[in-house]
């Protein structure tokens, strides 16, 4: 059936017994796609029923459907008329592997992002309400997206508002019994009818006309009603925020679902549709490690095991160094939020468990938390992707550097950061960090910077950050740089090219082939984006006319402004900044993405060529 369903309007016309085949067509596609291509299994395995009745049972793109994170928006895509191209899924040119406006009408939003689906919900269905219309807006949420606090601001706004809109809670991390499911299914349907909803307002506007008596009757009724449902069901928190709750309804039973999507357009306010799902459901191996199956590289569908053996993850290596050093300093704490395996800190969890802490998707209580940590003796290292880390810039701010609290950021997944596109390039940390006050901002280049860094961060009282890529190479030497020291690699004639962190690599692969071509540069290794090493930076400037500054990261605000604004200042030759464009970039592998943005090895060599000849050739005129 997929590959003949261009539109949801084809779905609506499937019988039951259709639409339960098709969700097992859709999960074996899914999982041979995924297979391949990398992505998010588990998450779009456990939601493809609640995609087919969303799309049965509402009107899109007439009705905005928001998925929060979009991670699980696959299915989504597939019966969006994408199936066909779902084998460019995350690739170059290809489908992403979350909701985008320029990929479909049926995507509303451009999505990446937790937590945040419920505040653009309320601001469609506000601007809906104030233009006349009267289509529906659905925000599809899950469990994990409700620790984070927009979510809570969202939910207050909505039901103080009592704006029409409609939320799909998809809690993925409960079961729910025979006994305890048909009794709450019992009670949801009684609920959404017509009679008990016209019934419930009849006694109460009765009950209030009663003089004395009436009021606190209804009190009673209230609480009584409240005590008995919530031995069943989880709706006290959404009630007391003046939002209809209706379920657990069973996520994988479609006429259900249906049933109760029909009955929600009814309602005049907001409403929460408390929706179980089983995450990767349909794939045995999913099933039992959903964790592992949430963001995959690919793999071997019978096996599990991955297409191609793994490099080693920058975060592990980081974790690791943290576990010896806690063990012989009792200050030392971990934080992250909600990214325990991909940040590697399952080690230090399974090793201190009791000074390891996650807090869910919250970044910003993460830091603050952290923060006061510090203040209070403790030496935190908060362990978050550089894009996540964003989201709580006031925090390291104000909570943090303000205070010159002593706490390690670890930013995983800086720089260009592939597959998973626009919303999560790590390229923005630089630029926003750098102008923090009281902020020491360091980029290892391989494994031995990077635990001689962890251990600079022990001696040294005050905020550090500390970048690096996904992936690391790593080596046992014995590194010992202080703070805001660089390493002059090689000397030049025809200028420098100062590089740090991943693109280190870059540069030295540049020089290689840039001597091939009897141009001779140096290069110098930026260990620390702050503080830069002025001394060596002067020499630098004094020395060479021409400067080449190869960062990975966004140009704007970057580093290599910096070294422009100190060569400037100090008289210097011209710097050449190569980095990531003023864009944000689009999926692709990280080799692809360096080669579009004219930042991998040969490009770099191509331009230094190009500036050196093009400046001979200019002086040679004068």
């Amino acid at each position: 059936m997929l590959e003949s369903i261009k539109s949801p309007e084809q779905v609506k016309r499937l019988s039951e017994a259709e639409k339960c085949a098709l969700a097992d067509e859709i999960r074996r596609s899914l999982i041979e796609t995924v297979s391949e291509t990398g992505g998010h299994l588990a998450s779009n395995l456990g939601v493809v029923e609640l995609t087919i009745a969303l799309h049965s049972a509402f009107d899109a793109p007439r009705d905005k459907l928001l998925f929060d994170v979009g991670h699980q928006a696959y299915a989504h895509k597939m019966l969006t008329g994408r199936f066909s191209l779902m084998k460019t899924l995350r690739q170059k040119d290809g489908l992403s592997g979350f909701p985008r406006m320029e990929e479909s009408e049926y995507d509303c939003v451009n999505a990446g992002h937790a937590s945040d689906a419920l505040s653009l919900a309320l601001g469609m269905a506000r601007a809906r309400d104030l233009q006349g219309e009267s289509n529906h807006i659905v925000a599809v949420v899950g469990d994990g997206a409700l620790t984070g606090g927009m979510c809570y601001e969202a939910l207050n706004d909505a039901g103080q508002s009592k704006t029409k809109l409609i939320i799909v809670l998809n809690d993925n991390e409960m079961s729910i019994s025979k006994n305890v499911g048909a009794l709450s299914m019992h009670l949801t349907h009684m609920r959404q009818s017509s009679f008990y909803r016209s019934f419930k307002q009849s006694v109460r506007r009765l009950l209030t006309k009663l003089p004395r008596l009436g009021d606190r009757l209804t009190r009673v009724l209230i609480r009584l009603r409240d005590s008995v449902k919530s031995l069943f069901i989880s709706d006290t928190f959404f009630n007391s925020l003046g939002i209809e709750y209706l379920g657990p309804i069973d996520g994988n039973n479609i006429g259900e679902m249906i049933k109760v999507f029909d009955k929600a357009k009814e309602a005049d306010g907001p409403v929460v549709i408390h929706v179980v799902t089983q995450k990767g459901r349909g794939y045995l191996k999913a099933e039992e490690r959903p964790d592992r199956y949430h963001g995959i590289a690919p793999f071997f569908v019978d096996s599990g095991e991955a297409r191609k053996s793994a490099a080693k993850s920058a975060g592990e290596i980081a974790a690791q160094h943290l576990v010896r050093s806690a063990g012989k300093d009792t200050r030392i704490v971990a934080v992250t939020a909600a990214m325990l395996n991909g940040t590697g800190l399952k080690a230090f969890k399974k090793a201190f468990p009791e000074r390891c802490f996650d807090v869910g998707i919250a970044e910003e209580h993460a830091v603050a938390m952290a923060a006061g940590m510090a203040l209070n003796g403790l030496k935190p290292f908060v362990a978050v992707y550089s894009t996540f880390l964003q989201r709580a810039y006031d925090q390291v701010m104000m909570d943090a550097c303000l205070n010159g609290a002593n706490v390690t950021f670890l930013v995983d997944r800086a720089g260009l950061n592939g597959a998973d596109g626009e919303t999560h390039q790590g390229v923005f940390d630089i630029g926003f960090l750098r102008s923090v006050p009281n902020l020491t901002l360091a980029c290892p280049s391989d494994g031995s910077e990077m635990r001689r860094m962890i251990d600079l961060s022990l001696e040294y009282n005050g905020p550090m950050a500390i970048r690096y890529p996904k992936e690391m190479k790593d080596d046992e030497r014995e590194d010992t740089f202080s703070i805001g020291q660089w390493q002059e690699i090689s000397k030049g004639t025809d200028g420098v090219i100062i590089a740090g962190g991943r693109m280190l690599k870059n540069a030295l692969d540049a020089q290689d082939m840039l001597i091939k071509k009897d141009v001779k540069i140096g290069v110098i290794n930026a260990r620390f984006i702050k503080p830069m090493d002025e001394d060596m930076l002067l020499k630098a400037v004094r020395n060479y006319k021409r400067i080449f500054v190869l960062e990975d990261g966004a140009v704007s605000g970057g580093f290599g402004e910096g070294v422009n604004a100190f060569s400037v200042k100090n008289a210097g030759g011209r710097v050449h900044i190569i980095g990531v464009k003023d864009a944000f970039i689009a999926h692709a592998s990280v080799s692809e993405q360096m080669q579009m943005l004219n930042m991998d090895a040969n490009s770099v060599c191509e331009y230094v060529q190009k500036m050196c000849e093009e400046e001979i050739n200019a002086a040679s005129c004068r």
